[in-house]
């Protein structure tokens, strides 16, 4: 009986999971890394075939600016 409360507590977990990943990388650091990469380079890049090709780039350069503002809030607030 345990065995079976322990693996549906574990699916819980990695569904919960899942979601949180796909929310912060997909929707957040995604869309933040695109508008950034848009306004640095006067919206040259990322467009078109780029969005798909260069997805984690993207993601990244998203991650560094949520990182970057939050050591600028933890400054200067």
């Amino acid at each position: 009986m345990e065995d079976l409360a322990e693996s549906f507590i574990k699916l819980i977990y990695k569904v919960i999971r899942t979601i949180i990943v796909e929310i912060l990388l997909e929707l957040i650091f995604y869309w933040l890394g695109r508008g950034f990469l848009l306004c640095l380079t006067l919206g040259h890049y990322p467009r078109g075939k780029q969005l798909e090709q260069h997805e984690g780039r993207i993601i990244c350069a998203g991650f560094v600016v949520f990182c970057g503002a939050l050591f600028l809030m933890g400054n200067y607030v």
